[in-house]
């Protein structure tokens, strides 16, 4: 005798726009502009937020080598790609821009760091 197999259970819901039972006015006109929409910048800070934890899960205490890796990674494909001259450019140019970033956030380390290089001191 072959075994019957039991149907899965189906869950319903109800209409999300009309407020249930009990609940203020209020509450429902905030359940009908949630909507359900998902902005694109949610959507980044979202998945960001899950690569990074599972860096911090798979790689503990080594996230810092896992990303040098990801990014020795891209300047290989990077290189392999444009060449040596075309990528050279593209990391200095990326570099200015971050440090011109910095500056105008009030943290300019790279800066800093180009000072004390070329400094006679």
């Amino acid at each position: 005798m072959a075994e019957e197999k039991t149907p899965k259970p189906k869950i319903e819901f109800g209409d999300k726009s009309a407020p249930a039972a009990g609940e203020g006015a209020d509450q429902g006109a905030k359940k009908a502009s949630d909507d359900g929409s998902y902005t694109v910048g949610e959507a980044v800070r979202d998945g960001a937020g899950r690569l990074f934890a599972w860096v911090r899960r798979t790689f503990p205490g080594h996230e810092h080598a896992f990303w040098g890796g990801v990014i020795g990674f891209l300047a290989a494909v990077l290189f392999l790609v444009l060449g040596l001259w075309r990528a050279l450019v593209i990391v200095v140019l990326v570099i200015i821009g971050v440090a011109a970033g910095q500056a105008l956030d009030g943290d300019s380390k790279i800066m800093d760091l180009m000072r004390h290089l070329f400094s006679r001191n």
